[in-house]
């Protein structure tokens, strides 16, 4: 109990002092690199503090740094996605659907953000929720954030309806979010879209609750290659 307690505090004082120290650092690291931080470069925390104005948010960005300090000692996972993985987690800490999207590690060194399209969307309809605008906020200031990294979207659908119908909505999803994005400061050639429509399920579309997985959109977040 008493190392809990520890981790805690410990966790909340250096999330405190990374909001007072992290604007100095930013500031320098945007005139070296045209108003982007190097992925893991400069040795600053890897996670941004700019939009984290509560100390439950900071905490929620030092954890995610935590996170990734450790993925990233796997064999399989480089340095930088390492640093990827935590910021990322960082970001949706302080979600209320951070506990129902999917964050994954893929074999090109991408992260994968599995988001279902239930929260993002209402049925039917390429409008982002209101209520979800928050955590696609987070999301597009880590990839703005780091230099090269870019995001590609990619919409899916169920069964439901017809196969061109599907196609185009899963489409209109994905721009929708890319549009979203770009609105927010994202230059548009970082961001890549794609609707696949219910060609790639990950359930059955024979019952609800494998239609509801499939109603989806994966947004991969993308290391730079260099």
């Amino acid at each position: 109990m008493t190392f809990h307690r520890f981790f805690v505090v410990a966790v909340s004082a250096a999330a405190l002092v990374g909001c007072q120290t992290m604007p100095q650092q930013q500031q320098q690291q945007a005139a070296s690199t045209g108003g982007c931080k190097p992925l893991g470069g400069t040795g600053s925390a890897p996670n941004s503090n700019t939009k984290n104005a509560a100390i439950g948010a900071a905490v929620g960005a030092v954890a995610g740094g935590l996170i990734g300090s450790a993925v990233s000692k796997k064999s399989s996972v480089g340095a930088r996605n390492g640093i990827l993985l935590g910021a990322l987690g960082g970001a949706l800490a302080g979600s209320k659907y951070n506990s129902m999207i999917g964050m994954t590690e893929q074999n090109d060194g991408s992260v994968k953000l599995n988001i279902p399209g239930s929260v993002m969307f209402k049925t039917g309809s390429a409008e982002i929720s209101p209520e979800f605008a928050t955590t696609l906020d987070s999301v597009g200031g880590t990839i703005k954030e780091y230099c090269g990294v870019t995001g590609t979207i990619i919409g899916h659908t169920d069964s439901t309806g017809t196969p061109d119908g599907n196609r185009k909505l899963s489409l209109d999803r994905a721009r929708s979010v890319s549009s979203y994005l770009t609105a927010k400061g994202i230059d548009p050639s970082r961001l890549q879209q794609d609707g696949r429509g219910q060609d790639e399920p990950v359930a059955a579309n024979t019952t609800e609750a494998g239609r509801a997985q499939n109603r989806r959109v994966e947004i991969f977040v993308r290391p730079p290659a260099n």
